[in-house]
């Protein structure tokens, strides 16, 4: 974590001017809603993006998986990140029949959101976090979401955090 938090303050750093520009947006709102500035840093890469958009916009740019939600297809990624694909196949079919059927279920929504080009980044209960994280942040903190490299296999990893306001229009 301590890697991911170093890459998150060199990128905040970096993106300033994407702080300020939300951070004065936000100072104009007088009530929140889905149309309030948060700041999406894209950091996968050595070529950084950063934007303001409203906060009900953030699943068009931050794809969001329904199918990742399932407790089961959280249990395979883990064991798939952990060990491999094929053991957590193996893991995850073989056992306890319904858990098997319920992944089995939720593996091909998983399937048929990656055909359908949705490529989830995160599930639609962090977006959903996301967004009252950022209702209780306002009006003092600009919120925000961090798209950084993965770890061990994995191909990024999200961190959401709020940058105070006051220290951004300073």
């Amino acid at each position: 974590m301590t890697s991911n938090r170093a890459r998150l303050d060199v990128l905040v750093s970096e993106c300033r001017h994407t702080f300020v520009e939300a951070a004065m947006q936000l100072n104009a709102v007088s009530t929140w809603s889905f149309s309030c500035p948060c700041v999406v840093i894209d950091g996968r890469t050595d070529q950084i993006k950063a934007e303001v958009i409203g906060v009900g916009s953030i699943g068009n740019l931050v794809p969001t998986s329904a199918a990742i939600d399932s407790p089961e297809v959280k249990e395979w990624l883990r064991i798939a990140t952990e060990k491999s694909p094929e053991v957590a196949f193996a893991m995850m079919l073989n056992g306890d029949e319904e858990r098997a059927t319920r992944f089995n279920e939720a593996y091909e929504r998983l399937i048929e959101e990656r055909r359908n080009g949705i490529k989830g980044l995160w599930s639609a209960d962090d977006l959903c976090s996301f967004v009252s994280r950022s209702q209780a942040a306002f009006p003092k903190a600009v919120s925000a979401i961090a798209l950084l490299p993965g770890k061990k296999g994995q191909s990024h990893s999200i961190l959401t955090f709020e940058s105070d306001i006051t220290s951004l229009l300073s």
